[in-house]
């Protein structure tokens, strides 16, 4: 039961702090590879994953945008919906992932942002929490500290290197040493999937007027 708490709350998103700690490998296969590393500040560690997306920068964030098929490829993820979008390239967005009885579910609620740089024509996508945009869900406990960082940088076309940043207090009475255990069971499986969606056809032909692609 703790494995499955821990790999589902880690399947959300976390705050980011920067560190020279070395990364350690911790769980890696179908092209997916996963580190941890400490961090000051906090007794939780910090994640990051590599992987490459064989798609066009569209692709992939039509892929990462479609925040309603979250459940489909996210770790227990039971819903997603949009809050609110500000703009192209920002937007509030909710989700709801599945914890084990006797414990409550995690629900978050998180300001998405995307770049492209000019120069690279990388992508970022960078998530932080926004807890008090909506009223808490009763048996419900809201994630208080979250974010996400995604890197999207094309190397060829329809190939991206793509790196994910995660750090997570995940609230409630979860031991952080019980995290450290798990942590890269939710990402890992998420990515896998996620590996395998940007094939799917309704992502392949998306345009957005701010992405510039590097490779034509």
């Amino acid at each position: 039961m703790k494995l499955l708490l821990v790999s589902v709350i880690l399947a959300l998103s976390p705050w980011f702090i920067t560190t020279e700690t070395p990364w350690n490998p911790s769980k890696s296969g179908h092209g997916v590879k996963v580190f941890t590393r400490s961090v000051a500040g906090t007794p939780i560690k910090e994640i990051k994953a590599e992987l490459e997306l064989d798609c066009s920068i569209n692709t992939a964030v039509a892929c990462l945008t479609d925040f309603g098929s979250y459940p489909q490829w996210i770790y227990q993820m039971s819903e997603a919906r949009i809050i609110k979008q500000i703009s192209n390239t920002e937007f509030q967005v909710y989700q709801r992932v599945k914890t084990p009885w006797p414990l409550d579910d995690r629900d978050v609620c998180g300001h998405y942002v995307l770049k492209q740089d000019p120069t690279t024509h990388d992508v970022s996508l960078i998530t932080h929490a926004v807890p008090k945009v909506l009223p808490t869900v009763s048996g419900v406990v809201r994630v208080q500290k979250n974010r996400t960082t995604w890197a999207i940088k094309p190397i060829a076309k329809n190939k991206n290197k793509c790196e994910y940043f995660l750090l997570l207090d995940p609230a409630g009475d979860v031991p952080a040493w019980i995290i450290n255990l798990f942590i890269s069971e939710g990402p890992y499986n998420s990515l896998v999937k996620l590996k395998q969606r940007v094939y799917l056809p309704k992502y392949t032909n998306m345009k957005f007027a701010w992405i510039t692609e590097k490779f034509q």
